[in-house]
């Protein structure tokens, strides 16, 4: 529409009324009931007639919130109304480029353009200094609040408090102030709730499962992610952030009007420890974030990464830290501590992936049962029970129960209290003389096959099987078996194997 000679009181037919609240300060000043007040009694002067229905609100900034002005524009362009009533020339959009691409476009349609507080017809001719003016001092404006906004949460994160929106697995933690109120002092904590599915994501993931199997088996439990349903995506944006073992990043922003300037010591990447508990080792992500680059340098045609499969099992017995995978030269493959590999303060030497792999299938190989497997039973079974211990360890559960249940017990304490006395109750299991000797088969077989399976079978397989593998100077030196599986282990592992020639022992935990 032709504006250049158009002024206010030339404006006829209907309207509508479009307002725009950002940050809770610019709410406080430019509140939705005072825009369309001010809207409403502008239009009654110019004698326009109201078009249903009569509002496009905006609430937000950037692209992703500009639908209402889009959908202004859309109905601009069939003809619905003739007049688009907008407060103040601040309120339009949310950027000096915004504004002049979106006036533009409205120039195009039969809809006119109207600021109230300016009183000023956009394209006119009689007001074209003071629109181009107001353009250049809202934008001005708009990067002043950008620069003290960034420097808030600037501020605010060098202070060890989070900003932004809380990651899954995360909830608010409250504090208790000197004025004797309580609420969010910046800090976050586990969710007992959500916390599980974090690390469930991230064992999942280095043990051999698809991202995209992950999200399907969390949508079928029942779980839920902050936007719906789990997906692929979503899943890999977990395994990517470092906050979960207790690590905060911030980015400088892209803006013109940044807190800090380019060449200040603080721009850039930063990262710094969370001030509070981690929902999974350090070791872990640093693990995953292998595994994930190596699937995306495949994705993209160069050398891809293997799936190291007694990586979650592997143990350091210097400082106790996780195995992870490494590539040496000529492509060989090796198992490394993943405190060497963080930060370096552990010096213990690596192992040949293909030795300590080929030590295990050797000892799962190893398993069979001997001739008196079934005399050997029945003597254990002709042993009174100790039902003392049995009562002893469920009453154990039963306090730890009570003492999570009452807030007395944290729950990283709660899982390991546990997970160590439903162990001991399994040592007091006695075999199933009908299930021992398929058992017993099932794992013979899995050793003699173990080698030659996909990489995920072979870690879900090492998982089951065993709580660690604890490696020294080079070696695999032990074999750490699930306390379950003790009474079958005992009878079916015979004491000549050949795994105690390379000095390889095997305990239960």
């Amino acid at each position: 529409m032709n504006t250049r000679h158009l002024r206010p009181e030339d404006l006829r037919g209907r309207w509508r009324g479009y307002i725009r609240v950002s940050t809770e300060p610019q709410a406080e000043k430019w509140s939705p009931d005072r825009q369309r007040a001010d809207i409403e009694r502008a239009a009654a002067e110019l004698g326009l007639v109201p078009a249903e229905p009569r509002w496009y609100e905006r609430t937000g900034s950037g692209e992703s919130r500009s639908e209402e002005l889009l959908s202004a524009l859309a109905d601009a362009r069939a003809g619905a109304y003739d007049v688009l009533m907008v407060l103040t020339t601040s309120r339009f959009a949310r950027d000096r480029a915004e504004v002049v691409r979106m006036k533009a476009e409205f120039g195009r349609t039969s809809t006119a353009i109207y600021f109230v507080m300016e009183r000023m017809v956009s394209g006119a001719r009689q007001t074209a200094l003071l629109e181009g003016v107001k353009e250049v001092v809202d934008q001005e404006e708009q990067q002043v609040r950008n620069f003290w906004i960034a420097g808030g949460q600037w501020e605010r994160f060098l202070a060890g408090k989070w900003v932004g929106a809380i990651p899954i697995g995360y909830r608010k933690a409250m504090v208790d102030f000197t004025d004797g109120t309580r609420g969010w002092g910046g800090g976050l904590e586990p969710d007992p709730a959500m916390a599980p599915v974090v690390r469930g994501i991230f064992d999942s993931f280095v043990t051999g499962a698809e991202p995209r199997e992950i999200a399907y088996r969390l949508n079928a439990e029942g779980s839920r992610s902050l936007r719906g349903p789990w997906s692929r995506a979503q899943v890999v944006k977990v395994l990517r952030n470092p906050v979960y073992a207790g690590v905060m990043v911030r980015y400088r922003t892209s803006r013109e009007g940044h807190y800090y300037p380019e060449d200040d010591e603080h721009d850039g990447r930063r990262e710094m420890p969370a001030p509070w508990e981690p929902i999974i080792d350090p070791v872990l992500w640093q693990e995953a974030q292998g595994v994930l680059d190596g699937r995306r340098r495949t994705e993209h045609g160069r050398r891809g990464g293997r799936l190291y499969p007694l990586s979650p099992v592997l143990r350091c017995a210097k400082c106790g830290h996780r195995f992870t995978g490494a590539h040496g030269g000529g492509g060989r493959r090796y198992y490394r501590c993943g405190k060497r590999a963080a930060d370096g303060s552990c010096d213990a030497p690596g192992i040949r992936a293909e030795d300590a792999e080929a030590t295990f299938a050797r000892w799962l190989a190893s398993i069979h049962l001997p001739d008196d497997w079934r005399e050997e039973i029945a003597r254990t079974r002709e042993l009174p029970p100790d039902d003392s211990g049995r009562a002893r360890l469920e009453e154990r559960l039963r306090r730890l129960r009570d003492l999570y249940s009452w807030g007395d017990m944290e729950e990283a304490a709660y899982r390991a209290e546990v997970a160590e006395t439903r162990q001991q109750l399994a040592l007091l299991a006695r075999p199933a003389v009908d299930s021992v000797e398929r058992v017993a088969e099932t794992l013979s077989r899995l050793g003699q096959s173990w080698l030659g399976a996909p990489t995920d079978t072979q870690a879900r397989v090492a998982s089951l099987i065993l709580r660690a593998g604890i490696v020294e100077d080079g070696h695999l030196v032990a074999l750490v078996v699930r306390g379950d599986l003790r009474p079958l282990v005992e009878l079916c592992v015979p004491s000549d194997s050949s795994l105690y020639a390379a000095h390889v022992r095997y305990t239960f935990g």
